[in-house]
């Protein structure tokens, strides 16, 4: 038995959804635990019925969650389990996180800098372009961009990550093999490439539209904040919004155009108390004077503020980003990533041309 067999597993099992294997995690620690339970162990956790102990116990369905793990594999994917140390910590803080995820792609630590884009489908050249710029800007300085692979709003984000030589991760709403929409074929595998396409459906799942809400709590778990470019006032995207308020992660909202419909739901964060979005400074400028209470107040992997190895060549004379990559041996995307979690801590400060000197 693989150490992944008993995650699958006790998700198949008829009757235990997110909650309750939330539950049986916190009581016994591991899946594989919870199959050699006693009947009242299991009866002990809220929500377990006797007959739903008696099918964990009497459960003997493991060559067919074996086939599902090898399909999986054969894909290209993986199941990246709670227990797995690439599991996204964000997702360990939400309310009944997915206890496993499929990934193809990677998943990498930089990742816990993270911001999403979502909105409309049915965007407009004004948000299509101003979603496409700010996911550009966000992942030349090191943040990954997060969002839904959907038509519009998503596959700006995506394509302006990418654009920017960056990291995104796409949540997917159906399975790792089901391309959807299918004219982001090609967007499907440079996200791929250059970051993670991420779901908790099964290999096969059809995008159907019970899915959607929810990913959606994932985009808003694997963020620091969540930023709406546009959007009506019931969609998906108020969905996303709500998981990212429960969730306490930061709300921003692109203002649009007055007399357009896809400019109320953006106006309607705004008038609540959204941060407003001109540039991808005021973004990160909110992240770093985030109360020291809230859960994004600063990235979850931080380094350690003396230990970070690109503060040694950093003073206050003017350093340039290719003398810091130079210096440092490290890779552009991470010196970047840390120069970003530098600046949110207020150690350091950007000036023109991509220079970098410390804070006073």
């Amino acid at each position: 038995m693989t150490d992944k067999l008993p995650w699958l597993a006790l998700r198949a099992v008829p009757g235990v959804g997110l909650v309750l294997y939330q539950r049986l995690l916190q009581k016994f620690a591991s899946p594989a635990a919870v199959f050699h339970a006693s009947p009242a162990e299991l009866r002990s956790i809220k929500g377990i019925t006797p007959a739903l102990a008696k099918a964990i116990v009497s459960f003997r369905a493991w060559d067919q969650v074996e086939a599902r793990i090898s399909q999986v594999e054969a894909h290209g994917a993986e199941m990246v389990t709670q227990a797995d140390p690439r599991f996204p910590k964000g997702l360990k803080e939400i309310p009944y996180p997915p206890p496993f995820l499929f990934v193809q792609g990677t998943l990498q630590p930089e990742d816990e800098l993270a911001v999403a884009l979502v909105g409309t489908r049915a965007a407009s050249y004004y948000g299509l372009k101003a979603g496409r710029r700010l996911a550009r800007e966000l992942a030349e300085r090191g943040v990954t961009v997060v969002s839904g692979l959907a038509r519009g709003i998503d596959t700006a984000a995506h394509q302006g990550a990418l654009e920017g030589g960056g990291r995104t991760l796409a949540v997917l709403g159906c399975g790792l093999d089901v391309v959807y929409p299918p004219e982001n074929r090609e967007l499907y595998r440079q996200v791929k490439e250059q970051g993670a396409l991420i779901s908790e459906f099964p290999l096969g799942t059809p995008p159907d539209a019970r899915n959607f809400p929810i990913r959606n709590r994932l985009i808003s778990g694997l963020s620091l904040g969540v930023v709406v470019v546009e959007a009506g006032v019931k969609s998906g995207t108020g969905i996303t919004v709500q998981y990212a308020l429960d969730q306490g992660r930061e709300v921003f909202a692109v203002p649009g155009p007055i007399d357009s419909p896809t400019s109320v739901g953006p106006h309607s964060l705004i008038q609540q108390g959204a941060k407003l979005v001109r540039e991808v400074a005021d973004i990160l400028q909110e992240l770093r004077t985030a109360p020291a209470s809230a859960p994004v107040a600063a990235p979850r992997s931080a380094p350690p503020i003396l230990d970070d190895p690109l503060l040694p060549y950093i003073g206050s004379d003017p350093v340039q980003l290719e003398e810091l990559v130079q210096a440092s041996h490290l890779p552009v995307p991470e010196v970047m990533s840390r120069l970003t979690i530098l600046e949110l801590q207020g150690l350091i400060k950007e000036l023109p041309g991509k220079c970098f000197v410390l804070e006073n």
